[in-house]
């Protein structure tokens, strides 16, 4: 059974398609059903992350050598564990499980304007035609302008950097509505933001993961590999995403030891295995910050620039709402 995609059409003529994390750290995960997905037919795809990585430990370990300031492609950690690496393990399954050497480019933890230095060089080094990120969980969708946006910031700056570059096809794909209880996302005002984007023709549509589908298989046994490497840490994102994909419902761990929800409770729903789908474009215009962020050197200027502009006035922030009950 396959991935029933609505973004088949505008992918239709692309040769080379760059399947991005926008938010950072396990964002790359929540793309890999998508990058099976297209693989399956017959696309060439890429994989890369906003990486939360320290690039330092990395090139100490693997030896691995940056490709241009702030891009490296991950290389596997063998018999050295590192804490927090979910490229390089992912590179490591591929070569473990499918015998196969697949990049995993790494984009480091800055401001827009060297992240879209970075992603110029790889759009470059790739021949990429087609950009899809991917937000685990829905706060990409957040303008700025919300009560409770969520972690925006990281979002913001990949679409503030993505912006700039001379792509034919800009999208982006949410998976995990629902799972964001840490972050203390509005899901009032997402979907209040998804009926804006559609009525602005920005919209694409969802579709379901379900445990039927080969590129479901492999996502989990991707996630469950990584996380079962020794003391990393795992994605509150994905470890939700699945279950609900499995047909759990209310309240339920993935993993026994897991004690998120003795801190904020999540409520496990099939919602949470959906894929939304954006033209990327819109999602940049109708932002109130990413002009703010376009110019900044570091995630630390960029918090800056935001909580700045939020408190100027410019525009009223939207009070935190509860979805309506039926």
């Amino acid at each position: 059974m396959n991935l029933n995609l609505p973004i088949i059409e505008p992918l239709a003529d692309r040769r080379s398609i760059l399947i991005a994390g926008a938010g950072g750290g396990h964002d790359i995960l929540a793309g890999l059903p998508l990058y099976f997905a297209l693989r399956a037919l017959g696309k060439t795809v890429h994989l890369a992350n906003f990486s939360f990585t320290d690039f330092e430990l990395v090139e100490l370990i693997t030896r691995a050598e940056p490709l241009a300031p702030g891009l490296m492609a991950a290389r596997p950690p063998g018999d050295r564990p590192v804490i927090y690496y979910p490229e390089g393990y992912l590179v490591q399954w591929f070569r473990e499980v499918h015998s196969e050497d697949v990049d995993v480019w790494m984009l480091q933890k800055t401001g827009a304007a060297p992240l879209a230095r970075a992603y110029a060089a790889l759009v470059e080094h790739l021949g990429i035609d087609a950009l899809l990120l991917v937000d685990g969980g829905v706060d990409s969708l957040m303008r700025g302008d919300e009560a409770a946006p969520g972690t925006l910031i990281e979002d913001s700056i990949s679409l503030a950097a993505v912006d700039s570059l001379d792509i034919p096809v800009k999208l982006l794909a949410c998976l995990g509505f629902g799972t964001e209880v840490e972050e203390g996302v509005c899901h009032h005002h997402a979907l209040e933001n998804i009926a804006a984007l559609a009525k602005a023709g920005g919209y694409y549509g969802a579709c379901a993961l379900i445990p039927q589908m080969d590129a479901f298989r492999q996502f989990e046994a991707a996630c469950r590999y990584i996380w079962e490497q020794p003391r990393h840490p795992r994605s509150h994102i994905t470890t939700r995403v699945i279950p609900a994909a499995h047909g759990e419902f209310g309240s339920y761990k993935m993993y026994p030891d897991d004690d998120s929800l003795r801190r904020i409770p999540a409520f496990i729903s099939p919602l949470m295995s959906l894929y939304w789908f954006f033209d990327a474009n819109i999602v940049i215009r109708r932002s109130l910050i990413i002009d703010a962020l376009r110019h900044t050197t570091s995630t630390r200027e960029a918090f800056a620039r935001y909580i700045t502009l939020t408190r100027s006035g410019q525009f009223p922030i939207r009070p935190t709402k509860n979805i309506p009950m039926l």
